[in-house]
Formats: structure tokens, C-alpha cells, sequence
């Protein structure tokens, strides 16, 4: 279910989540945001998610789906946690932001022009689809529809 594609210079994956697939190897090492999307997914597969992003030296988190509050204040909490255990687990260097989105197109639309650091250039935005491929057209059909608005502009 991998796609990839530039917009506005910012090289876009959307990923599939799967538990019996390295879903992994598909993310980068750095300058780089995650749209996490998620519906109905237990606690210890967002859990895995969020640790091993956050390894990945993730810069942004913007989560959609049915459950985008709640897994954004999972990752704010794995953040906070991080800062202040003894154990001092691993945390990038920059600041990782977070936000959650509602609406689909505005939450993509967002990820891909809005979204800033000045920490570090954001490269690369890799959607993760942990919805068991239930919101790839809805994903792919937001995405289709930005390119052509923007396309249009030029």
C-alpha cells in the first residue's frame, strides 16, 4: 500500500501499519513528520508505534483518525515521560511537536504547508495508515485533491 510522492517540495510516503510486515524500514532517520492515523487500535500497537517514531528521531506527530486525541496525548505523554525518567530514554535532540486534526483534508493539508520547525527542515512526511487500510482512499483521495488545488495555483 506504499505510495510516494512530492509536495511542495516535501517528499510524501504513506505507509501501511502492519504487524506482520517491517513497516519500519519505510521511515526515515530524521526531517521528518508523521501523520498517524488511527481508528480503533488497542493501546500496545500505539504504544510500539509512538516508541519506535521517537527513535526515528520523528520532529512532528499529527495524528487523525477516530482516535487522534487520545494518541496525541499518548505521544505527549511518552515525550514527558522521556524528560523526566531517571533511566533518561532516548529523545531527538530537537523538539518533537504534536497536533491533532478533526478533518482529514485540513489535518494533510496542514502536515504538508503548515507545519514548521525551526529545529530542523521538515523533508519528508510519511502518512502511517494504522487503520488496516480501512482509510487509504480517503488518504489518497485527500492528497489527490490537494495536489490538483495546488497545481491550480500555479
Amino acid at each position: 500500500m506504499n505510495l510516494e510522492e512530492v509536495i511542495n517540495s516535501r517528499k510524501v510516503k504513506l505507509v501501511g501499519y502492519s504487524t506482520e510486515k517491517n513497516w519500519l524500514v519505510h521511515i526515515p532517520n530524521n526531517d521528518w513528520l508523521c501523520i498517524l492515523v488511527v481508528n480503533d487500535k488497542p493501546r500496545r500497537y500505539i504504544d510500539e508505534v509512538i516508541s519506535k517514531i521517537i527513535v526515528k528521531d520523528v520532529g512532528y506527530v499529527c495524528t487523525m483518525g477516530s482516535q487522534a486525541e487520545l494518541v496525541h496525548d499518548l505521544v505527549d505523554e511518552e515525550i514527558t515521560f522521556r524528560e523526566c525518567d531517571i533511566d533518561k530514554l532516548y529523545l531527538p535532540k530537537h523538539s518533537i511537536i504534536t497536533t491533532w486534526h478533526s478533518d482529514f483534508e485540513d489535518g494533510i493539508w496542514f502536515a504538508l504547508f503548515a507545519a514548521d520547525s525551526e529545529e530542523f527542515k521538515i523533508n519528508e512526511v510519511v502518512i502511517l495508515d494504522m487503520t488496516d487500510g480501512h482509510e487509504t482512499q480517503r488518504i489518497k483521495t485527500c492528497l489527490e485533491k490537494i495536489k490538483t488545488e495546488e497545481s491550480d495555483k500555479e
